[in-house]
């Protein structure tokens, strides 16, 4: 009696599982997200990084978006050129190449910016901005606190100095340091031109040389010195013009506070700074 108590137990509770197990299949198919192929393929080939880079939430939604409008404006500076020529292979399309970014901080402080009394807050650029406790007397100028670096997931941005600055060759244009910097200061410019002025303030050069030894002052000398309308000075501010510049560096030569800089050195840029400091 026992025995057939189990047999029919057993029965009872696979008919069940069975039962159960159509339904879920059944509902499972009706119910059931297709998800194009395609984006496993395009995800498959991504760096996996989730960055943000490229303006998508991670690489999972950068495939789904190139899989479904099949748009090559969709970039990842990951992955650069090369990914974008395998992204293209995929979609059966021929790549745009885009040109390489990177990201520069426009500031050389540091310990050339005069500070006053001590910060004691959280060790935050964006704490020490949004409480109004910076003990930079320069409103404009990096806050040394390293928001940025702790940003980058590509070790791209370190402090040398007091100051932010930026690996050209480690950098992925992920931006996510421009984000994290409360002042602003971090802006994408063509990897190709390593000529920059490294100052945001637009103070007149009288105020400006109170705070800051290296801070440009207006005094228009490297407008003067570029024979390629490289540069122009908006007010009291020299802006450089990546797009014009031919890197003849004349105009760091004729910048008297060092505000102009370069990013990285070559042999052929040192040669043409000899060249330009003996014109």
């Amino acid at each position: 009696m026992d025995f057939m108590l189990i047999i029919k137990t057993v029965l009872s509770m696979g008919g069940i599982a069975l039962v159960a197990g159509v339904v879920l299949y059944l509902a499972a198919k009706k119910f059931a997200v297709f998800e194009d192929p395609l984006i496993g393929d395009i995800e498959a080939l991504l760096p996996g990084v989730n960055c943000g880079g490229c303006g998508q939430a991670g690489c999972h939604a950068f495939a789904e978006k190139i899989a479904e409008t099949k748009d090559l404006k969709y970039y990842c500076p990951v992955g650069g050129s090369v990914l974008a020529t395998e992204i293209a292979g995929a979609l059966g399309l021929e790549a745009a190449f885009s040109e390489k970014m990177v990201a520069r901080v426009y500031c050389n402080g540091g310990s050339n910016a005069v500070k006053v009394g001590e910060y004691q807050g959280i060790e935050s650029c964006a704490a020490m901005a949004i409480n109004n406790s910076a003990d930079l007397v320069c409103t404009y100028g990096c806050l040394g606190l390293a928001d940025c670096v702790k940003a980058c997931p590509f070790d791209a941005i370190h402090m040398v100095d007091g100051v932010a600055v930026v690996d050209d060759d480690k950098c992925t244009a992920c931006s996510k340091c421009i984000v994290a910097c409360p002042r602003a200061l971090i802006e994408m410019t063509p990897y190709a031109t390593t000529v920059y002025v490294a100052c945001k303030s637009p103070d007149p050069g009288a105020v400006v040389r109170k705070y800051c030894s290296v801070g440009c002052i207006g005094c228009k000398a490297c407008v003067k010195a570029c024979v390629f309308d490289a540069i122009t000075c908006d007010a009291a501010l020299a802006v450089a013009k990546p797009t014009e510049c031919t890197e003849c560096l004349k105009c760091i030569v004729a910048c008297k506070p060092n505000t102009i800089r370069q990013s990285r050195i070559t042999e052929s840029k040192e040669e043409s700074a000899h060249d330009a400091a003996h014109v």
